[in-house]
């Protein structure tokens, strides 16, 4: 507790202490105003020096209290040892603060190098120079210094320093220099100034006005001066047009002469200050040149209204022939339609096999309904001319089928493609765009490669597939749609659902009518009837004449397993026909496939029925009836095994006899 008491008390001390110094300085600034003192000890960089204020040079500190230069006597180290009053307002603080202050802070970091120089030169005779002082803030005014050695005092390096604000000299250099900027504007611009008083009397004139007149209108009426009339011929009078409010580009005609009319566009202000209206400003722009060609112009737009007139017939024909190409090409777009009707029927799917037979049954069952298809399908096999085949047999068939190749855009360009976009959707989206979905209305969507849709798409698509509707990308407004879907993959889409890359709803919405399109190697019968048609295409198209096909090529045409199916098929024949010398055409290459495990990338119900059913045979050696035969150990009847076997296309191979 007394140690706090004991703190406390010293510094009540100290407060007393340093109040009493306050007193003290204010009495000693007292006294030096009033020339009660004689000296001043003032701290410096060379020691304590003592400043002489002696009675004598009282009427002298009269004297540069009155005057209206700043006066500053300086240290050699910069501190202000005495100023006057004018000083200190010319910097904007107190008299006190400035006094024993350092006269830097008021020089700006840039002329400090130039202040410098300044008070070098003075302590050798006189220097004068002017200078931006700096004046509380970020403002700065500016000055005349005139710096010289101070005589007849034992402080050594004492400057003395005149300080003469320019400030108002500068202000009215400014006024004089927009005056003659403003002479030089009247004197060379084009268009015609005037400046009168409230009364309309001209004050001011440009060159131009005296051009116009061929002499000066000052101290005219302005009236009186221009005669100036409304383009109907109505007296134009300048203050009862102006009532209080502006005037912009009205236009008004000036007669010169007897014959020279001149056309303006006028624009007249009123000059406000806070004491009231001081003036009228008018501007006038001639228009006489831009009048003559808009004459002209009419002149112009009058003749080109009759050579429209005169061509008028000329247009009838163009359109009555316009017409005819219109029907024209409607013939020519219905024989497009049916040369795609005929590139993608039935005649275009080769094949005998009863499995491909099955699937062409199908697909004529389901082709006259709305029924949404799932087409399945290893690569290569053909599911695009299903999808086709099945549009083409249905009541949607004379409107064309629309396909969306899932696989072949990138994902952020789908969702554009399938619903369209309007303008500024995203980045890049220039212009509206209308969607495949709203293309295909009336008619068929085919959705090739659906297993490749993004997963974020599915939902929308199921949605489209529900409730016939959706959105454009950037559009709050809902469009109704009747398509009918017809969707083909490779993939098996249960096994995608099962890794979550597809929606179990969507495959179910999809899944209502689904057809398996065999692979090559299942219906080996139709590789013969396939490779004589693409033998008989590619010749006619190189222009060659080959007539027969050798037996060991066929024999390893039906043998190979065809990963590509009938893509790879045709691909090959389509080499050989290339590089065939003569009428029998031989096989380019030898069938190889790069693994002798090939499995297809899809495995179907029945694929994988045929493989299981296989792998009995050979374990069996191909017996089917009896107790250990193939039908006793799937658990089926012998017949029923027969049947399936002949529907999946399996053979017994061939045995070979030893050499």
């Amino acid at each position: 507790m007394s140690k706090s008491y004991r703190t406390r008390q010293q510094l009540l001390d100290e407060l007393q202490e340093l109040t009493s110094r306050m007193m003290e300085a204010e009495e000693t600034l007292r006294a030096i105003r009033g020339g009660e003192v004689d000296g001043l000890v003032v701290s410096t960089a060379e020691g304590e020096r003592v400043f002489t204020l002696s009675g004598a040079e009282h009427p002298y500190r009269v004297m540069v209290e009155t005057m209206n230069e700043g006066a500053v006597t300086l240290a050699s180290d910069g501190t202000i040892l005495f100023c006057n009053q004018r000083f200190a307002d010319i910097v904007q603080r107190s008299l006190g603060k400035v006094m024993g202050s350092s006269i830097y802070q008021y020089i700006s970091s840039t002329d400090r190098q130039l202040f410098e120089a300044l008070v070098e030169r003075g302590l050798k005779g006189n220097s004068k120079a002017e200078l931006a002082l700096q004046t509380g803030g970020e403002n700065t005014a500016p000055a005349l210094l005139s710096i010289s050695t101070l005589q007849h005092t034992d402080m050594p390096a004492v400057v003395c320093m005149v300080v003469t604000d320019l400030t108002e000299q500068k202000r009215n250099e400014e006024m004089l220099a927009e005056e003659k900027l403003t002479t030089q504007i009247l004197n060379q611009a084009a268009e015609i100034f005037v400046l009168c008083d409230p009364q309309g009397r001209i004050l001011r004139a440009s060159q131009s006005t005296s051009s116009l007149f061929g002499r000066s209108p000052l101290f005219q009426v302005f009236d009186e001066a221009f005669h100036l009339l409304y383009p109907d011929g109505m007296p134009f009078i300048l203050l009862p047009a102006m009532s209080g409010k502006f005037l912009h580009a009205v236009e008004v005609n000036f007669k010169h002469g007897d014959n020279e009319t001149y056309s303006f566009l006028l624009s007249a202000n009123p000059l406000i200050t806070h004491k009231g209206a001081i003036g009228i400003v008018v501007v006038m722009v001639d228009i006489t040149e831009r009048r003559k060609m808009e004459d002209s112009r009419q002149k112009d737009h009058d003749k080109l209204e009759q050579q429209v007139e005169e061509r008028t017939l000329e247009l009838r024909t163009a359109l009555s022939e316009i017409k005819t190409l219109k029907d024209r090409l409607e013939a020519e777009n219905i024989y497009l339609r049916h040369e795609n009707k005929r590139r993608h029927h039935f005649a275009q799917i080769l094949g005998q096999s009863d499995s491909l037979k099955y699937v062409l049954y199908r697909a004529e069952q389901v082709a006259p309904t709305n029924a949404t298809v799932l087409i399945l399908g290893e690569t290569g096999t053909g599911k695009e001319l299903i999808a086709f085949a099945i549009h083409d047999m249905s009541p949607r068939k004379e409107r064309p089928m629309i396909t969306v190749n899932c696989a072949a855009l990138p994902g952020n360009l789908i969702e554009s493609e399938l619903f369209g976009r309007e303008k500024g959707a995203f980045t890049g989206a220039d212009t509206r765009r209308i969607g495949r979905f709203e293309v295909a209305n009336g008619s068929t969507l085919c959705l090739d490669e659906i297993g490749e849709l993004p997963l974020e798409l599915q939902a929308k698509l199921l949605r489209v597939i529900q409730h016939n509707e959706f959105e454009r990308l950037g559009s709050p407004h809902t469009i109704k749609v009747d398509v009918r879907i017809v969707a083909t993959t490779n993939r098996n889409l249960e096994e995608e659902i099962r890794n979550g890359r597809f929606r179990q709803d969507l495959y179910y919405r999809l899944n209502v009518f689904p057809i398996t399109v065999p692979p090559l190697r299942q219906r080996k019968e139709d590789i013969p009837l396939m490779v004589h048609a693409f033998v008989e295409r590619y010749s006619r198209k190189l222009g060659k004449q080959i007539t027969s096909i050798q037996k060991e090529a066929m024999k390893a045409l039906q043998d190979y397993p065809w990963p590509g199916n009938v893509r790879e098929l045709e691909s090959i024949i389509e080499r050989a026909v290339i590089l065939c010398p003569g009428p029998v055409l031989q096989l380019a290459d030898k069938l190889e496939i790069s693994s002798p495990a090939f499995s297809s990338t899809v495995r179907t119900l029945e694929e994988t029925e045929r493989d299981q059913i296989l792998k009995i045979l050979s374990e069996t050696r191909w017996r089917i009836e009896g107790k250990n035969g193939a039908a006793a150990i799937l658990g089926i009847h012998p017949s029923t095994l027969r049947a399936r076997m002949h529907k999946l296309g399996i053979v017994r191979p061939e045995t070979k006899e030893p050499n």
